[in-house]
């Protein structure tokens, strides 16, 4: 009896080892413990895996709801539809025989919400970062916009908001005609007659949610993950926004030799109108910014990406991947786009490219009056 007993103690001393080694063989080695069809697998290379999950598919593949992009050493993760899941709130999972730390960060703006077929964030950014662990999940927006340092930023660039939100409200609606926004969209109509007759001047009395449709959310999340043994970082970007990782790469590079030094300028409004006030942007050694000199005032420090015959435009004190304006060259004529220009001009249509835009070699060479 004392024998059995002793064999079937050994038998489970055995089995359990064995399960432990198991164990540790799958924590240690770049198998993800997390790997089934519900969750994204990334892997960053042979030391270093990355899983995200559980997510809901829409076309019953993980791997068909999103894109992956490797770029200049940063992966992109982005949405093949509207209606895939968003990443925070799920756990992450990341697997390396190396010591890691992970960092993430929420690129956080205001997003207007009146186009349920793409997102439109202002050109407005915070940034709001965390520490986890692998095996953490990534918090839910919901639950970190109310970190202190972000509603102080929006506390103190309140008008800004506002001003912004309410250009890109009126530029959205004001697209459509009267009959085509009646017939689609009554309630907007009504909102939409009520918002336009507000005094400029006291665009703080209306709701930023209810009235202007405009509620704070993340463009991106970024997880930064480095790597303790090695010294090496390797970044993980999920965004939400519409901008191409081409064209916001934070690594494009100059290849058209272009001056592109100048006063840049844009009059919004038609030649009889007593408004007063025009889009200007400065590329100098010394001056370098973007403003608007008539009602609804606005100046921003600025610094700029070239690529190609694209001028990436942003404001020194925000965020390096999501541009105020990007001027295009197309031969001897400059285009504009960005969601601060409201255009009130009939003569002024928009191209694909964004609006005309003039060039001067300085100041003394923009006129008085619309052309």
């Amino acid at each position: 009896m004392k024998y059995l007993i002793g064999l079937l103690i050994g038998f489970f001393s055995i089995f359990s080892c064995q399960k432990n080694n198991k164990k540790e063989i799958n924590q240690s080695s770049g198998k993800l413990q997390t790997e089934s069809k519900n969750y994204l697998n990334i892997k960053i290379n042979n030391d270093l895996n990355v899983s995200i999950g559980e997510l809901t598919s829409i076309d019953e593949s993980i791997n068909e709801d999103y894109e992956v992009i490797n770029k200049h050493d940063t992966i992109y993760i982005t949405k093949q539809f509207l209606e895939s899941d968003n990443i925070d709130g799920k756990n992450i999972k990341v697997s390396s025989n190396h010591k890691i730390d992970i960092n993430v960060k929420y690129d956080v703006s205001f997003n207007f919400m009146g186009n349920e077929k793409e997102s439109n964030y202002l050109p407005i950014n915070y940034t709001i970062s965390k520490k986890i662990n692998s095996g953490s999940i990534l918090p839910l927006f919901e639950k970190i916009y109310n970190d202190i340092g972000f509603q102080n930023f929006v506390k103190t660039n309140k008008q800004k908001i506002y001003n912004q939100s309410y250009n890109t409200f009126i530029k959205y609606y004001g697209g459509m005609t009267e009959n085509e926004l009646k017939s689609c969209c009554p309630a907007d109509y009504e909102n939409y007659s009520k918002i336009k007759k507000v005094d400029k001047n006291h665009l703080l009395s209306l709701d930023l949610e209810k009235d202007l449709i405009t509620v704070p959310d993340y463009k991106s999340i970024i997880i930064d993950i480095k790597d303790l043994d090695s010294s090496k970082n390797y970044v993980v970007v999920f965004k939400k926004d519409n901008e191409k990782v081409e064209d916001l790469s934070t690594n494009s590079t100059i290849t058209q030799k272009i001056n592109w030094d100048g006063i840049y300028w844009l009059y919004p409004y038609n030649i009889d109108s007593e408004k007063q006030g025009n889009y200007y942007i400065n590329i100098s050694k010394d001056n370098n910014e973007f403003g608007f000199s008539g009602d609804i005032q606005f100046n921003y420090k600025i610094n700029y990406k070239v690529k190609d015959n694209k001028l990436f435009i942003f404001d020194n004190n925000q965020s390096a991947t999501d541009p105020l304006a990007v001027i295009y060259k197309e031969k001897d004529k400059y285009y504009i786009k960005s969601d601060l220009i409201k255009m009130e001009r009939t003569d002024l249509k928009e191209t694909k490219n964004g609006y005309l835009i003039r060039w001067a070699k300085s100041s003394d060479d923009v006129p008085d009056s619309p052309q």
